[in-house]
């Protein structure tokens, strides 16, 4: 582009590859000049980049050589319009991290670069992960077979049914098995309507039972044919002991907690509403992490894991009221969490197990790193195969693409107790082994480094993230990104607090963005997409997921609906954007995440 190449001349520009920009002050006379001729470069820019420049940088900030090479090098080389572009480096500037063409790369790669599921099928093309690869008939045995699973692992049961149907809706394109899913489809919605406990008859599994845990394990082994692994049963009957145990101390140790607050809140001066907020404080640390890194969530049904979210809300909304100086609403609220914690039981999910003994037998397996990475891609499309989309499902989902190998390595190396063989074995590193590195390879090990740059701590008030990851929506891949952007609460997202934004494309509604705005524990709920009649077909599932959010303490507000890409409302929007983004003077580089649709 000639605009680039006359601005380089103009800077005697070569092959720097990092810079920095400064802030405009009382320099001395020659930092003046410079600043005088790079605002006579920068005048002389069309008035739409000047602008997008102002957005990213802000009127204040000087660039320096190196950087204005690379920001320039940077738009004129990579693909995408001016707008993802700015996007790119106001992100860059979120995040605090230096400007270089890697980083400039990276972030590019992680928002707009080619999608997950993509990539995942140009890596392993042999894999087909939309559609079954056995014959029909085996095919619907072994589905048949999953469903029972899901509603053994707390599966809510619309939910199984709806999977029922809309798998009916997929298999009938090719016209070979209507007849029969139907039949099916009619038996099961029988059979699991009069019971739910139908799955242990079927597959002859055992109930799980403290004590027998082997005999659990052999069993659920054999039915994926890995019975012969004798140490995956020793591995499975351990853990199984180790999560039972380690709930039974979770609940002693909550319980424990709650009555301290409940005691502390009697306790009449400062000092005992202070160390109930402390006890109340370690009470939620304790759930936080059995919730993401315990045994307990990683093979625990769903239906548990729904329940402690439950209670983690009720412990957020206690914590709020404490806060407020509504103790007698607290007490009242943390003696219900109290009982209903000791209320609950845990076992294990059939088809966690699978999925972590699968895996574990490839990476346990002398197999070359091909092998291995073919294992990994299919049990991260597997990993939402039941439509159960729990914080520990996201988080698993995360650490098997690499997006937590550090943070796990660290943990490892102080002796947290982190499985090494799936430390060493996540995508990234196995990727990273590989000898060559090129193509959708370099692609998706980029991407996913590029997704961690985003989710990057930084020093400010407000903290962002971006990541993205593969679904299995009705049969069909895809990917789903989610931005984040929230006030901090002691290194944490504020829930109460906070905007969260989903984008996906799906086979039926194409793409669609749904914004929630909470505000002091009010939320506003804005469903963006370009069909007619989709306010029509998504209101009644709303009103479920309207109920799930209230579950988690929400007060549910306004429900809107938009367009996602009106020519004319994006027009305006990106106008407004670059004429009111500019970055505030006395601090350049902490922004909120672009909300941008």
């Amino acid at each position: 582009m000639k605009i680039f190449n006359e601005i380089g001349n103009i800077f005697n520009i070569h092959g720097e590859q990092s810079g920095e920009i400064k802030i405009r002050n009382n320099a001395p006379q020659e930092i003046k000049e410079v600043e005088t001729k790079s605002k006579s470069v920068f005048d002389s820019l069309p008035q739409e980049l000047r602008q997008a420049l102002e957005r990213a940088f802000g009127q204040d900030v000087i660039l320096d050589r190196k950087t204005m090479e690379i920001v320039l090098s940077y738009l004129e080389k990579y693909p995408g319009t001016i707008e993802e572009k700015i996007e790119v480096i106001i992100n860059l500037l979120n995040k605090e991290l230096d400007i270089s063409t890697v980083n400039l790369k990276l972030i590019h790669e992680a928002l707009f670069g080619k999608d997950y599921s993509q990539l995942l099928k140009e890596l392993n093309p042999d894999n087909n992960y939309e559609k079954p690869e056995l014959g029909s008939s085996v095919y619907l045995d072994k589905f048949i077979n999953d469903i029972i699973e899901m509603e053994s692992d707390g599966t809510d049961r619309d939910k199984v049914l709806n999977i029922l149907d809309s798998e009916l809706e997929r298999l009938d394109a090719d016209g070979k098995v209507s007849d029969r899913l139907t039949k099916v489809v009619n038996e099961e919605k029988q059979t699991l309507s009069s019971s739910s406990e139908a799955d242990d008859s079927v597959s002859h599994i055992p109930v799980f039972q403290e004590g027998a845990e082997k005999e659990y394990a052999t069993a659920l082994m054999m039915t994926a044919g890995l019975g012969g692994k004798q140490y995956l049963v020793t591995e499975v009957t351990t853990r199984l002991k180790e999560a039972a145990q380690s709930f039974k101390e979770l609940k002693r140790d909550i319980a424990n907690n709650l009555d301290m607050v409940l005691r502390n809140m009697k306790t009449p001066g400062t000092t005992g509403r202070y160390n109930a907020k402390i006890n109340l404080a370690k009470a939620i640390d304790l759930l936080d992490k059995a919730i993401l890194k315990s045994d307990i969530a990683l093979f625990g049904d769903m239906k548990l894991e729904k329940e402690l979210l439950k209670v983690d809300s009720q412990l957020q909304e206690a914590k709020v009221l404490l806060d407020k100086g509504e103790y007698d609403k607290a007490w009242s609220l943390v003696d219900k969490i109290k009982n209903s914690m000791e209320s609950l039981n845990w076992k294990p999910s059939k088809s966690r197990i699978l999925h972590y003994a699968s895996l574990k037998e490839v990476y346990e397996s002398n197999g070359n790193t091909g092998t291995k990475l073919s294992a990994a891609y299919k049990a991260l499309m597997d990993n939402f195969k039941h439509e159960d989309y729990t914080p520990r499902k996201v988080y698993e989902a995360i650490k098997l693409l690499g997006g937590d190998h550090e943070g796990e390595t660290a943990r490892y190396l102080i002796g947290e107790k982190v499985d090494k063989s799936l430390l060493e074995n996540n995508i990234k590193s196995l990727l990273l082994s590989l000898p060559e590195k090129e193509g959708a390879v370099l692609e998706l090990i980029n991407k996913i480094s590029g997704n961690q740059l985003l989710n990057k701590d930084n020093n400010g008030l407000v903290q962002t993230m971006f990541f993205a990851l593969p679904l299995m929506i009705k049969g069909k891949a895809t990917d789903m990104k989610i931005y984040i952007n929230s006030k901090k609460d002691d290194k944490k997202v504020d829930w109460k607090n906070c905007s969260i934004y989903f984008l996906i494309d799906t086979e039926k509604l194409g793409q669609t963005g749904i914004l929630l705005q909470a505000s002091g524990g009010n939320i506003n709920i804005t469903i963006r997409n370009d069909r007619e009649d989709l306010k029509e077909k998504a209101n009644p599932l709303l009103q479920e997921f309207k109920e799930n959010l209230k579950e988690l303490g929400y007060e549910v507000g306004l429900l809107n609906f938009t367009k996602l890409n009106s020519k004319g409302e994006e027009k305006k929007e990106v106008q407004s954007n670059l004429n009111n983004r500019s970055i505030n003077s006395f601090n350049p580089i902490k922004k909120g995440f672009d909300m941008r649709i």
